[in-house]
């Protein structure tokens, strides 16, 4: 259960976006530790997204969730929240969007065993041929090429029929 809907309530009356977005405190803290007004104060975790705890509860929730929360979007249960540039740091509302997990993991880096250099295609050295991998629609398609060249066509043929993809899928 994502916990900015459990406390949604809490959030609201705590904090609110000022003019040019930043995050400030709608009440004083308990004795004195901050005031009205003050930025929320946010910490980056070990994968690097920006958290903040949850007055009162001993929870955290992500930097991006509350933005989106503060801006009158809802996370439904099961989705995610995206960030369109890759960056993390980045928790802006015109850089948030909400997805399915789906979409979101069509936005991994490559991995670190890929020897083609291009992600969605491998070589097969026991078949000495290219294979091409690709998720369309949630079906798993596979090809086989000779060449990288007839390789990298397939793939782009692949990658116009998918909807969710994005420019910077495994960069």
């Amino acid at each position: 259960m994502l916990t900015i809907n459990r406390y949604k309530d809490i959030f609201l009356s705590e904090f609110y976006l000022d003019s040019s977005g930043e995050i400030r405190r709608a009440t004083d803290g308990y004795l004195g530790r901050f005031n009205k007004g003050d930025l929320a104060k946010f910490f980056v975790g070990h994968e690097g997204y920006a958290y903040i705890q949850v007055p009162r509860k001993r929870a955290i929730v992500r930097k991006s969730h509350l933005v989106l929360l503060l801006n009158g979007v809802g996370i439904p249960e099961g989705n995610q929240v995206d960030h369109i540039d890759g960056n993390r740091q980045n928790d802006s509302i015109e850089n948030l969007r909400v997805v399915i997990n789906r979409v979101n993991s069509c936005n991994r880096k490559q991995r670190s065993d890929n020897t083609s250099g291009y992600t969605g295609i491998r070589w097969s050295e026991s078949h000495k041929h290219f294979v091409i991998r690709k998720t369309v629609k949630g079906k798993r398609i596979s090809r086989s090429r000779k060449t990288i060249e007839d390789a990298l066509i397939v793939l782009q043929e692949l990658t116009d029929m998918d909807e969710d993809y994005t420019t910077r899928h495994g960069k």
